[in-house]
């Protein structure tokens, strides 16, 4: 029988599989990025010779276009990986050069015995034998002539020769073969799955209660699976569409770029709940599991729970008790709160915070000891506060007292802390507590697309910009199909004075959602910022024919954009409709002083400024590295504005 040699490399507490590309520390899986590992694997190889940043692009980059900028964040992210505690330097910086790998590395070599082409054994095709080809006279020979050296070497070379092309010809047909009919012999466990999808079961009901027990189901599913650290699984947020993105779940797969997807449907007929799910490898299309599930609805958590330990079991080869104290583990007891929980989600996620509230309440009547439901009604407190004008105060008040209820309940629920942070951070602005709070969510679920997001933005605010793009590409990475990440990822730029990658990054964020609203007011405010006036002009008279429905942002743009491209009247117009909105919406005011800032009117900027201090409008947290603002950056006013905030030194 033919013997592999395994490789390893270790150094520190960790073990770097390559061939199975994994990183281990003390025997525990560690969590990171692919980018990342690709990095690490290739810093490692090196022996601490210089991997150059052009090589670094080639190799990790090879299929995709990116700025060099993104070795920076992602090596940023594998510093974190590997040192958690801040004690170990792995990586040297070596500028105008590269990197390199510093730490001292073994090489670690294990023998398996298992053949080392098994792989092909789904073809039934015969091993090839990695010992010494045999010398020519195993081979036949004429009797008649004795074989001459030459002839020996001239024999072993062919037969090396023959078994390469033997051992090629094998290796492709399998590779083709597995390619495209799924290689469903080989067992799942064997598969190396580190990424998987749950997207919503498909219900046969178009009404609001089938929806949100599918989002409810889903969700559930995503946390308990995600808990047990086996594998990466992907937040709610990036597979929430996936009924409305026209696609079979290997597509829908392949762009969220995972190893797995499990899909099924939903069924609610007579008081019961009829659930198929089926699980899925994106890499070669192989069914590899499937389940069916009956329960009546009063047993819905008992269906909640078979489906978590089935699904897991398919993937995971045992478990340990700790796993399945997780895949048991309920937010509440009580069916009916639960249920309206996630209708207030689905509320929520249709930005209708008014009936996403009443179902936020109706739970919390219905189980007060149900924390995540504290957690709904904050967030849609919060998402009151940034896109209404009702008043400020009493919505991050009522947002901040709910959020208190949910950490008193459950000390570690992500999302709560993650919530308490955007409080801390939007209307609070004490930074070094909003800091904190989005460490400990990201501690407690390192999947959370939206507190990496948010978190980025805090940086942002602070100024640490390398470090906001590295959480920026971390939320990115966990949810790849979303349009809502380019436009925190387009601010960082802006903020740099990077308006023509920020531009680029809107214009593609529209190529996946051509209603964003965001994205094309950021497109607008690039050009704005180069100078484009025109463009400015055109793009808003097609967004708002009518001028009274002109939205503030716009209305500001267009204000500068008219004055700039020598049309005062227009501009005397847009302004006059921007001062009367200002009378009323914090908002609006403080867009009017971004158009004052701009046009030489630098005392009505300032007192419109300190009015939205007085009024903590949350657009404030913008103010420092706001490009609109630059010819006020030396005035003592605005400097003093900073300091109120924490914000200058």
């Amino acid at each position: 029988m033919s013997h592999k040699i395994k490789h390893f490399y270790e150094f520190g507490e960790f073990r770097l599989d390559v061939e199975n590309a994994t990183l281990w520390r003390d025997g525990k899986l560690v969590q990171i990025f692919p980018k990342a590992l690709e990095i690490l694997v290739l810093l490692v190889g090196r022996g601490g010779a210089v991997v150059s940043r052009e090589e670094l692009l080639e190799k990790v980059w090879r299929d995709a276009y990116v700025e060099e900028s993104n070795i920076t964040y992602t090596v940023s992210l594998l510093r974190k990986t590997l040192n958690e505690n801040g004690k170990k330097n792995f990586i040297q910086t070596v500028p105008k050069r590269g990197y390199r790998f510093v730490a001292d590395v073994r090489e670690v070599t294990e023998e398996n015995e298992k053949a080392q082409i098994a792989a092909a054994a789904p073809l039934d095709l015969p091993a090839v034998d990695s010992s010494p080809v045999e010398q020519p006279n195993s081979i036949e020979q004429p009797k008649t002539q004795e074989p001459t050296p030459q002839a020996e070497i001239r024999w072993h070379f062919i037969a090396i020769i023959l078994l390469s092309l033997l051992f090629t010809t094998s290796f492709a047909v399998w590779w083709s073969f597995g390619d495209r009919k799924g290689l469903s012999s080989v067992p799942v466990t064997q598969r190396n799955i580190r990424t998987v999808a749950i997207l919503p079961l498909k219900t046969l009901t178009e009404n609001e209660h089938g929806k949100a027990l599918s989002l409810g189901l889903t969700d559930s599913l995503i946390s308990r699976l995600g808990s047990l650290n086996h594998f990466a699984v992907r937040p709610l947020n990036s597979v929430k569409d996936y009924a409305e993105a026209g696609k079979n779940p290997l597509e829908f797969g392949a762009e969220l770029k995972v190893d797995a997807v499990l899909e099924g449907t939903l069924q609610i007929a007579e008081n019961r709940l009829r659930v198929n799910v089926r699980l899925w490898d994106v890499r070669d299309g192989a069914q590899l599991w499937q389940g069916s599930f009956d329960e009546t609805e009063s047993d819905f958590f008992n269906l909640l729970d078979g489906i978590s330990t089935k699904v897991t079991r398919s993937l995971v080869s045992s478990l340990i008790e700790n796993d399945r104290r997780l895949l048991r583990k309920r937010d509440t007891e009580n069916r009916e709160a639960f249920q309206a929980y996630w209708r207030g989600q689905y509320f929520l996620e249709k930005r209708n915070p008014e009936k996403a509230l009443a179902e936020f309440r109706q739970a919390i009547n219905l189980d007060p000891n149900y924390a995540l439901a504290y957690t709904g009604l904050a967030d849609a407190y919060i998402w009151q506060a940034s896109f209404t004008s009702d008043a400020d105060d009493a919505l991050y008040e009522q947002a901040k007292t709910a959020t208190g209820k949910a950490l008193e309940l459950d000390p570690n629920l992500a999302d709560a802390h993650s919530s308490l942070a955007r409080i801390k951070y939007l209307y609070d602005w004490d930074w070094a507590s909003a800091e904190a709070s989005f460490r400990r969510a990201l501690e407690l679920n390192p999947n959370s697309s939206n507190a990496h997001q948010y978190y980025a933005r805090l940086l942002t605010t602070l100024g640490r910009y390398d470090e906001a793009l590295g959480e920026i590409y971390k939320a990115r990475e966990l949810d790849p199909r979303s349009s809502d990440l380019g436009i925190p990822l387009a601010a960082i730029l802006e903020k740099q004075g990077k308006f023509d990658e920020a531009l680029k990054i809107a214009e593609s964020t529209l190529e996946m959602d051509k209603d964003s609203g965001f994205a094309r007011r950021v497109a607008g405010k690039m050009y704005l910022l180069k100078g484009d006036y025109a463009k400015v002009i055109e793009m808003g008279n097609k967004l708002f024919p009518n001028r009274e429905k002109t939205d503030f942002a716009w209305t500001s743009m267009l204000a500068t954009a008219y004055g700039k491209n020598a049309q005062p009247d227009e501009a005397t117009v847009m302004r006059s409709h921007l001062q009367k909105m200002a009378l009323t919406d914090p908002k609006s005011l403080y867009f009017l002083a971004m158009h004052d800032a701009e046009t030489g009117r630098p005392e009505e900027a300032l007192d419109a400024l300190g009015k939205c201090l007085e009024m903590r409008e949350e657009r404030m947290i913008w103010t420092k590295d706001e490009p609109r603002f630059a010819n006020l950056k030396e005035d003592a006013r605005f400097q003093e504005i900073l300091r109120k905030m924490n914000l200058a030194d």
